[in-house]
């Protein structure tokens, strides 16, 4: 009998213990604590992605569906069972018209909009995808927009300068969050993704929070731009020739850890055997962009998955299979750069970029976090039993103490124009590194501790 079908792109991940036969999208319910086993190859391949990776987890025994897979269970217990992935047909179907594809996506936005009566709350951030969805809601009334600024002086960021032009020219209500304390959220980051996810989206969870206390606990739903970006074509994957490229799918920008330093063990196996099934298929362009999207997915969703949480259910028109496909199959002179929405945009008087508008690209909320609270060391005498020791006493040397020598740095590096010279001549941000790497630990040093736990007291 089949249980559960793998959602196209990744979306609502299922996870399954395939020796207790148990299943759910929460992955605490199908792990087994107290005879808890690490997945060695699923522990480093966790590390180098930042998030879970190829159907495994870093725990033994542990998996999870992928898309266009499904679980079935009978008398012999679970069984996954291999789909054709009917994506490729999808993409050879005829290119689709601008005036389709926005139809499509204003439709698909409103009638979501019209089956309910609560506000709506866009994350914007100023960007394309955030923009659009603003622009397509017809009921201007009912948006609560809310963007937080990336730089030190948050108001300067700018996706707060563009999300406050949107606003202006839209009519709609506008607030700006500051954030910086979101490393305090490590722990309800667990309880929520366990170690299928690095801690690399707490500051949502800051975000939120102080949305819903701005708010007065007002109920809205969430409209979301996630991937958006993919599908209209500021996203471009390079050509996948070999095994070792794979990692280019799930690229999340220095978010994880180096497993070559932090454990012996290695994922080559996991990635020839998912190369091989799909060395083809990647040689299409389109069909990369869909697989870093279904790689990628399991850390993405903590995008409508953290709002949630807190009361605030989520869609996004750009996890609509048919909508995402028809954005694939506009002509690619249109889609390059994204020009069919940059002529979208500036028929509306909407196209900032061809405005001048004073802002700074600077992104430095990870470095704010780390001078703005105080990281607790890495549990060496826990993590040891799996991973290398100086690797866990380089991370907690690095994050402990900041010095004047590094703040200089760091200003230097938090500086755009600066920070491109400095990695021209081969500088590197290891405070960063360390940083990244600690969070993506941190999961794991909170499981074999829960671990620890259940065995005491069992």
């Amino acid at each position: 009998m089949e249980v559960a079908k793998g959602n196209w792109v990744g979306y609502r991940t299922l996870f399954f213990n395939k020796k207790t036969q148990q299943y759910s999208e929460d992955i605490h319910e199908v792990i087994d604590y107290n005879n808890l086993e690490i997945d060695a190859q699923g522990l480093a391949a966790y590390l180098d992605y930042g998030y879970s990776v190829f159907g495994r987890t870093p725990v033994k025994d542990v998996e999870y569906l992928l898309p266009y897979q499904s679980l079935h269970k009978d008398s012999e217990g679970l069984r996954v069972l291999k789909e054709r992935d009917q994506t490729l047909d999808l993409l050879n179907g005829p290119s689709t018209s601008e005036h389709e594809v926005m139809d499509g996506l204003k439709s698909a936005v409103n009638n979501w909009a019209n089956s309910f009566t609560e506000d709506i709350l866009i994350p914007t951030s100023g960007g394309f995808d955030s923009r659009l969805l603003n622009v397509l809601l017809e009921d201007k009334s009912r948006i609560h927009a809310y963007t937080y600024g990336t730089s030190a002086d948050q108001h300067k960021s700018r996706e707060s300068v563009y999300a406050g032009l949107l606003s202006q020219r839209l009519g709609t209500q506008w607030s700006r969050i500051d954030l910086g304390v979101f490393n305090v959220y490590m722990d309800q980051w667990y309880k929520q993704f366990g170690p299928a996810v690095a801690a690399s989206g707490t500051y949502h969870m800051e975000f939120y929070d102080k949305i819903q206390a701005a708010e007065d606990n007002n109920p809205m739903r969430l409209l979301s731009g996630i991937i958006g970006d993919a599908w209209a074509g500021a996203v471009h994957v390079p050509e996948i020739n070999a095994p070792t490229h794979y990692r280019k799918l799930g690229h999340t920008h220095g978010m994880s850890a180096d497993s070559k330093r932090a454990i012996k063990p290695d994922y080559r196996s996991l990635v020839e055997s998912v190369w091989e099934s799909q060395k083809d298929a990647l040689k299409i362009p389109e069909f990369r962009i869909i697989t870093a999207m279904r790689t990628k997915m399991m850390m993405l969703q903590y995008l409508i998955t953290v709002p949630e949480k807190i009361g605030y259910p989520g869609y996004s028109p750009f996890l609509d299979e048919n909508l995402a496909l028809s954005m694939l199959r506009l002509p690619q002179n249109r889609r390059s750069d994204r020009h069919w929405q940059r002529d979208y945009f500036r028929r509306q008087n909407l196209l900032f970029e061809e405005e001048k508008h004073a802002f700074t690209y600077q992104n430095s909320l990870n470095y704010i976090a780390l001078t703005n609270e105080k990281l607790a060391p890495l549990r060496t005498d826990i993590l040891r039993e799996h991973f290398e020791s100086s690797y866990l006493e380089w991370i907690n040397r690095k994050i402990q103490y900041i010095g004047p020598s590094e703040r200089v740095f760091q200003r230097l590096m938090h500086t755009p124009k600066i920070k491109g010279v400095l990695k021209l001549l081969g500088a590197k941000n290891t405070l960063i590194d360390a940083y990244f790497a600690y969070i993506t630990i941190k999961p794991i040093e909170q499981l074999l501790l829960k671990r620890d736990a259940y065995v005491k007291h069992s």
